[in-house]
């Protein structure tokens, strides 16, 4: 017979007030890891990974055999949380700082919950009036030689850009690999350029602000031979509205 406990937790704001406004989503990975974790309902129906939140908060089951998952959680305001151990079973209060607008959206990405040169949805979306500050990042968990990953914004929404945030960013070597701009060999994203006119059409970089009907899904794409890569993107942005 197979056994299956429930994870079951809620938005709170710091004065321990529920946060029960409409949107937000949750990604749910194995403890430790990227890669997306089996979810479904008490009746064992598969239930998709990232999972949408209601009313501030969700509740999904795992297998009896899963001691631990971590959660990445955008809140229904914009603002990115990470809980990381969550023992199943345990009903999670999870604090949200409705505060503060230095967000850092941290999503996990692998190779096995994706397929090789295509744009994937990452779930997440930017808020209205997000400025996305010209710093983005890539945690590698899991190594893949000579491969590469895009991240951006999805490409058939108005004014998305698949690598619009980083450009073959590499996942060969273990740990922080940042967007970086180097005559030749330029992993900045076109979303975050604008051309200095002022010194002979040099590139200078200013935020992507998330306006009106524009692409606001995050994607990422790793590149054709990649079979082991696993890691996290790292998008430091500000809540303006």
């Amino acid at each position: 017979m197979t056994n299956r406990v429930q994870v079951l937790f809620q938005l709170y704001d710091m004065q321990q007030k529920a946060i029960q406004s409409a949107g937000g989503v949750v990604y749910v990975a194995a403890s430790g890891d990227a890669a997306k974790q089996a979810i479904t309902d008490k009746d064992g129906v598969a239930l998709t990974n990232p999972r949408a939140l209601t009313r501030g908060g969700c509740e999904f089951y795992v297998l009896d055999t899963v001691a631990l998952v971590d959660l990445y959680i955008m809140a229904p305001g914009g603002q990115f949380v990470v809980k990381t151990g969550v023992a199943p079973g345990e009903i999670q209060d999870v604090l949200v700082d409705t505060v503060s607008r230095n967000q850092v959206a941290v999503i996990p990405f692998a190779i096995g919950d994706t397929t090789a040169t295509t744009e994937t949805d990452t779930g997440f979306d930017f808020p209205l009036y997000a400025a996305v500050l010209p710093t983005p990042m890539i945690r590698v968990l899991t190594v893949d030689a000579t491969e590469t990953v895009d991240v951006g914004l999805l490409s058939s929404e108005t004014a998305g850009d698949a690598d619009g945030f980083g450009v073959t960013l590499s996942v060969a070597t273990a740990g922080l690999v940042k967007a970086t701009v180097t005559n030749g060999s330029n992993t900045m994203g076109a979303l975050f350029e604008v051309q200095d006119s002022a010194n002979a059409g040099d590139l200078t970089h200013e935020a992507h602000v998330i306006t009106g009907s524009n692409a606001t899904s995050i994607t990422y794409t790793l590149t054709a031979g990649t079979d082991t890569a696993e890691g996290f993107i790292i998008l430091p942005y500000l809540l303006t509205a």
